[in-house]
């Protein structure tokens, strides 16, 4: 990846590059007397091809560094070819690629790196990115064949078992989303996201009574968490309790939640319950 130096500088020369181009055929019209149509389309041609670079330039400036994606998703990541620096320098690759919404090419990548995996802990994190690019995509059967992958090699694995639940939701298989929400609190009591993935999926059965019991162990185990005080919100509205909606709805905005979007909800559910 170019440094900022490079890129400013090359920005620079582009523009003086374009500013030449142009102030050479402004001279060739008044001192030759050049007729106007002659190279207007060669100099159009050739300041379009500059302004698109210089557009790159300007988009590729904003770009997070594989740094970035190392340290965010470092418990992720684990040790995956810790011996392997450009295979790793890949899968952060595949990861970036990921975080910007271009799942197919990271998905190529990540195909690529799993024939390269050896070890258990090469091939969890790749096939996890894998995951979460399908269900990214909308493509949860897909996801699901991947997190049944990840459990031969790890079948104890909370997130996995976690992750896996909550696709089986999106294909309407609530009974083995459960057992799998089960695994994931089970090997790990104290894990947020499947607290509140086992309590929206109670929630869908009308099940009210057991998912405010996993919304309030998730919002015990992380204060600030959003999840689960949009679920506590809305089972405290259909409750009728006012205060405690009030409340969820505060810890869910404070914590960069759209509490129109979940005051709409509540709206909703309350409708639907009536």
């Amino acid at each position: 990846m170019k440094s900022k130096k490079t890129v400013i500088a090359l920005r620079i020369l582009l523009a003086l590059a374009m500013v030449g181009i142009i102030g050479a055929y402004i001279y060739d019209i008044y001192a030759n007397g050049t007729p106007i149509r002659e190279n207007i389309f060669k100099v159009l041609s050739i300041a379009c091809a500059l302004l698109g670079t210089l557009v790159r330039l300007s988009a590729k400036r904003g770009r997070r560094s594989l740094d970035f994606y190392e340290k965010n998703y470092k418990n992720e990541l684990g040790r995956a070819f810790a011996d392997e620096p450009k295979l790793r320098k890949k899968l952060i690759g595949a990861v970036r690629l990921y975080n910007e919404n271009n799942f197919r090419k990271a998905i190529k990548i990540l195909t690529e790196l799993l024939g390269k995996a050896d070890a258990s802990s090469d091939r969890i994190p790749v096939l996890l990115f894998t995951a979460l690019c399908y269900s990214d995509m909308g493509c949860s059967p897909e996801a699901v064949n991947v997190y049944y992958r990840m459990l031969e090699i790890d079948g104890r694995n909370d997130r996995i078992h976690s992750n896996l639940g909550l696709q089986l939701m999106r294909l309407g298989d609530t009974s083995r989303a459960l057992e799998h929400y089960e695994k994931a609190v089970e090997y790990n009591p104290d894990s947020y996201f499947a607290y509140v993935n086992r309590g929206n999926c109670y929630f869908n059965q009308d099940d009210y009574e057991n998912a405010e019991k996993d919304a309030l162990r998730a919002l015990k185990i992380r204060g600030n968490g959003k999840e689960a005080a949009s679920l506590l919100a809305i089972l405290s509205a259909l409750k009728g309790d006012e205060e405690a909606k009030k409340k969820y709805i505060r810890i869910y905005v404070t914590n960069g939640g759209n509490g129109e979007g979940l005051k709409a909800a509540i709206a909703h559910y309350i409708t639907a319950t009536e």
